[in-house]
C-alpha cells in the first residue's frame, strides 16, 4: 500500500499501521532533485498492493508536517526511516543506490520460506493438505532450521495420512518449540496411529506370521499400510520382495503407486532412489 501523510492521518497511517507490518516512510521535497528518483524506486519496489510492507510519503514542504523530520532528527533529503511497532527501527539519509535501499527493505520483507508458509498454511485451513506440503518441502529446504515450518509439515502429513512422516517431523521439533500446537498434533497423531490399527491389518499380519514366505500377503498388508497412513512400514515390506523378484506380483506397481502417495516427502525420494538401484 501506498499513503500520504497528512496531519490528519499521521497516527492512523503511521504510527498505528506500523503496529500490524513495517512502514517505509519517505520524507522528500519535491524542489529537491535528488527526492524524484528515490521516490520513483520506492514506488516500483514496494508497489501499491504489497501485503507485507506500506510505503508513507512525506512532503516536508508542508509545514505541519516538518516537525515529524525534526522528530526523526533527520539531517538531510531525501530520507527513509522504517517505523515497526509504533516506532523508527532504521534509516538512510540523503541519496541512496539502488542496491543499499533494496537492502534495507529486504530486512524488513518476508523471506521466500515465509511466503510459501503463508501459503501453505492457508492450504491447510482448506485442507488440501497435499497441495500445502508440497511448499512446505520447499520453505524446510530454504529454512531447515525453523520449526514452525516442521510444524506445519507435521499437520500436512498427519492430514494426508502419511503418520509415520508426521511423526518424524514432530521428533524434529525442540522443546523450547513445543507449544501448545505442537502438543495438539501429538495427540491427533496418536490417535490416528491407534485407529490406524485396524483389524484387517491385525489379521493379515496374523496370517503373515504362519505364511512368512507369502508374496500376495504381504502386498496385501503393504495396500492397507500405506492406506493407514503407514507408508514407510509398507515400503520396507515390498523392498525385500523387489530384490528377490523385480517384476514378481504387483510389487512393483504397489509400491510406485506407495512413493505417488506420498507427494515428494524426503523419505520417498530415499526409497525411490532404492529403487533406481535396483533398476539400473
Amino acid at each position: 500500500m501506498i499513503v500520504d501523510i497528512t496531519p490528519e492521518n499521521f497516527r492512523n497511517a503511521l504510527i498505528e499501521a506500523s503496529l500490524n507490518q513495517p512502514v517505509a516512510v519517505f520524507f522528500y521535497a519535491d524542489e529537491l532533485p535528488d527526492c524524484r528518483p528515490m521516490g520513483q524506486l520506492l514506488e516500483q519496489l514496494i508497489g501499491p498492493a504489497n501485503p507485507h510492507l506500506t510505503l508513507a510519503r512525506v512532503d516536508v514542504a508542508n509545514p505541519q508536517l516538518q516537525g515529524l523530520a525534526v522528530q526523526m532528527g533527520l539531517q538531510a533529503l531525501p530520507a527513509l526511516v522504517i517505523f515497526q511497532g509504533g516506532r523508527p527501527v532504521d534509516a538512510l539519509q540523503g541519496p541512496q543506490p539502488e542496491e543499499a535501499i533494496r537492502h534495507l527493505l529486504q530486512a524488513f520483507l518476508p523471506s521466500q520460506a515465509d511466503l510459501w508458509l503463508d501459503e501453505a498454511r492457508s492450504q491447510l485451513a482448506q485442507q488440501q493438505y497435499h497441495a500445502a506440503l508440497k511448499l512446505l518441502v520447499l520453505a524446510n529446504q530454504e529454512a531447515p532450521e525453523r520449526s514452525d515450518i516442521k510444524l506445519a509439515l507435521a499437520e500436512a502429513t498427519l492430514g494426508s495420512k502419511q503418520l509415520e512422516q508426521c511423526r518424524s517431523w514432530l521428533g524434529q521439533i525442540p522443546m523450547v518449540d513445543q507449544d501448545s500446537d505442537y502438543q495438539r498434533l501429538v495427540s491427533a497423531l496418536e490417535l490416528a496411529e491407534q485407529a490406524a490399527e485396524s483389524p484387517e491389518i491385525q489379521a493379515l499380519e496374523q496370517r503373515l506370521t504362519l505364511e512368512p514366505d507369502n508374496r500376495t500377503l504381504k502386498e496385501e498388508l503393504a495396500v492397507q499400510y500405506s492406506q493407514a497412513g503407514r507408508q514407510i512400514e509398507a515400503l520396507e515390506l515390498l523392498f525385500p520382495l523387489l530384490k528377490q523378484d523385480l517384476n514378481g506380483g504387483d510389487t512393483k506397481k504397489i509400491f510406485l503407486d506407495i512413493l505417488a502417495s506420498m507427494n515428494g516427502a524426503p523419505e520417498a525420494s530415499a526409497y525411490r532412489r532404492k529403487l533406481y538401484s535396483l533398476l539400473y
